[in-house]
């Protein structure tokens, strides 16, 4: 009866269940600061609708052009387009000839951010742009805010 098979650990000595204490609060830590990672980016999105196509009207260098609307929000634009404009590029875009876009004539210009070849080929282009939307256009915000949300129904 001397020796009954009982072992003596503590805590910091990482044998109760093969995890120590530092290693259960820097898990516990990384968990936490995903969260709140996640949390910030969650509200940081507004009313972006994706995976559309939807045809535009939009004028470059005084001509009108044409081109398909893939993603869609208060202050970007990612659209498809036959020519590949340059970084830092205005474009007028027409958000009036968008389908049900809820006002007549707005007109906004956007910035273009970035361009990538669809594909491979120079044929089409991914562009992304950002809208130059003025704060103090409050029925062009709600126009946009409304069409965002019907786009979302």
């Amino acid at each position: 009866m001397d020796s009954i098979g009982i072992e003596a650990t503590s805590r910091s000595s990482g044998d109760v269940h093969n995890l120590s204490l530092p290693v259960v609060l820097f898990i516990l830590c990384v968990v936490i600061l995903i969260g709140i990672i996640s949390s910030r980016s969650l509200r940081a999105r507004s009313f972006a609708v994706h995976h559309l196509f939807l045809k535009i009207l939009f004028k470059r260098s005084g001509r009108e052009l044409t081109g398909f609307v893939r993603t869609l929000d208060l202050d970007q634009m990612r659209l498809v387009m036959t020519e590949a404009p340059t970084r830092g590029e205005a474009l007028e875009m027409n958000l009036s000839s968008l389908p049900g876009f809820p006002s007549d004539k707005t007109l906004v210009v956007g910035t273009v951010a970035k361009v990538k070849p669809i594909g491979g080929q120079n044929h089409n282009y991914l562009v992304s742009l950002k809208l130059n939307v003025p704060g103090s256009s409050m029925t062009l915000q709600d126009s946009m805010i409304n069409y965002l949300k019907h786009l979302h129904a």
